[in-house]
């Protein structure tokens, strides 16, 4: 069990800091979600590995192992590339 306080604290909704200009792509519900998601995968993460949050950020190979890991359960890490028509 991971201690608490707000070193555990992860933002999982609406519940971040953005600019007025990303605003408009965090508000809505799909990019809301996938927020959600990938904090509550590195809750879990963080309880297996006995990290915390905020080392996997900081150590280059934990945070490339959460990121195979989501990319594996197909958690979208980057928005999709759109060309015009």
């Amino acid at each position: 069990m991971l201690p608490s306080g707000s070193r555990t604290c992860c933002p999982a909704c609406k519940n971040l800091g953005v600019t007025h200009i990303t605003n408009g792509c965090y508000r809505l519900h799909p990019v809301e979600w996938n927020i959600g998601e990938a904090a509550g995968a590195l809750a879990a993460f963080c309880v297996t590995k006995k990290r915390m949050p905020r080392e996997v950020r900081k150590r280059s190979e934990l945070l490339k192992s959460f990121q195979a890991l989501l990319t594996d359960q197909g958690v979208p890490l980057a928005w999709p590339k759109v060309t015009p028509r």
